[in-house]
């Protein structure tokens, strides 16, 4: 194994083409999971301690390859990180763990706390580091709108400092749109937000799927608040949220969308559970009936179908800073819920010690990795449901890529 691994490191040293390290990631991948389907038949032996020895020398391979190149090489270390690691584009910020609503899906805890201002500052600071012209600040929760004051504050700081920079930034804003008001819209609308809006269509879906702390019904208001956005012509798109026991209704959910005046639609499938093969086969005929509608519909566009979108979503690299201060993986804080004791083990390190985000980059293979740690030291069952998600994501892939070519 090592023997086809440090040709690509020797070589990329010599010319430093990244496409040598998405080799090399694929490699690892690759062999990360023949390890963990044969742990999850129950087979714990030679070459799997073979494999995970290699796996564990190599899994900071960004890291590796820096220090040896600063050892063999008279270039200055800030451009071989350029070169090295794959510079994140996207920070998001997890506004406040508050939200009115207790999603079936959601693996995010729900509690009371928000970010501190100190936070939001170092974190956008963090973000201008990268070494990328394109740069995101995401604005998650809980449901960020419930402190919109902090949201105010990052913007306008964040919009400060690029008048400096000058890179092309964009604001996203995750959000059920419940505590939308004129003054929030009129504020997105100003500063250009991207808003990713969590619905899951007509209310006897919603209501069943997105329940209301408070019990009652506020799926009116959500439909008032809506009419507003969408004549402001914020720039938009929903999102929905698949579980295996209701996602016969994905391609309704979609119909029901587009009627409410959605032109931008993304349907996902729930991660942190397991997928039994004929939901599964379901997901994917709910996703065939929707390419099909777009034929006849036109204007349309199925989020899906573009690059937005990478599969598999649980390996997703993006970082999220917590409100106490904590960067992690965001498939860590996406299944919160599932390791609550084991949250420091998806912790990359602490706003405050954090200088460079280039550093923090990392690949589905890392993610992979960590996540397999994580799961193997505090509940080994979920191997099984990791396992499964990556599987359906290279699977819905797969398909996405053949209604596209079609």
């Amino acid at each position: 194994m090592e023997k086809e691994i440090e040709p690509i490191i020797n070589s990329f040293l010599y010319d430093l083409d990244q496409r040598k390290l998405e080799i090399l990631d694929r490699i690892l991948f690759t062999l990360l999971f023949k390890k963990e389907m044969m742990l999850l038949k129950g087979r714990a032996d030679q070459e799997t301690a073979r494999i995970e020895k290699v796996l564990h020398r190599y899994h900071d391979y960004h890291g590796l390859i820096l220090r040896r190149s600063i050892k063999n090489s008279d270039l200055k270390k800030e451009f071989l990180i350029e070169k090295i690691y794959p510079a994140p584009t996207r920070l998001i910020l997890l506004i406040t763990h508050s939200c009115q609503l207790k999603c079936r899906y959601c693996r995010v805890r729900k509690f009371s706390s928000s970010i501190n201002e100190k936070v939001i500052l170092k974190a956008i600071d963090l973000l201008f580091t990268s070494h990328r012209k394109d740069l995101q600040l995401q604005f998650f929760g809980g449901e960020p709108l419930l402190r919109f004051d902090l949201v105010q504050k990052a913007v306008d700081y964040a919009d400060r400092i690029n008048k400096k920079e000058k890179r092309n930034l964009t604001f996203i804003l995750t959000t059920n749109g419940i505590a939308l008001t004129r003054e929030k819209v009129d504020f997105l609308k100003k500063y250009k937000f991207l808003v990713e809006f969590s619905i899951d269509g007509e209310v006897e879906n919603q209501l069943k799927m997105r329940t209301s702390k408070s019990h009652g019904n506020y799926y009116s208001r959500l439909i008032d608040n809506l009419d507003y956005f969408f004549r402001s012509k914020v720039p938009h798109y929903s999102i929905s949220v698949m579980m295996p026991q209701n996602v016969g209704v994905a391609s309704a959910v979609f119909i029901d969308l587009v009627k409410l005046g959605f032109t931008k639609l993304q349907i996902n499938y729930a991660l942190g559970v397991f997928w039994p093969k004929e939901k599964e086969a379901e997901l994917f005929r709910e996703t065939e009936k929707i390419v099909s509608l777009l034929k006849k519909k036109k204007g349309i566009e199925f989020i899906n179908l573009t690059s937005i979108r990478r599969e598999p979503v649980v390996l997703n690299s993006e970082l999220t800073v917590d409100c106490d201060g904590g960067i992690y993986l965001e498939s860590g804080i996406c299944l919160e819920e599932d390791f609550i004791a084991m949250k420091k083990k998806f912790l990359i390190t602490d706003i405050k010690k954090a200088h460079d985000i280039n550093l923090l980059a990392s690949t589905q293979f890392q993610n992979f990795y960590r996540l397999s740690k994580v799961y193997a030291d505090a509940a080994p069952k979920f191997r099984k449901i990791i396992l499964n998600n990556i599987l359906l994501g290279r699977k819905y892939s797969e398909l996405i890529k053949k209604w596209i070519s079609h």
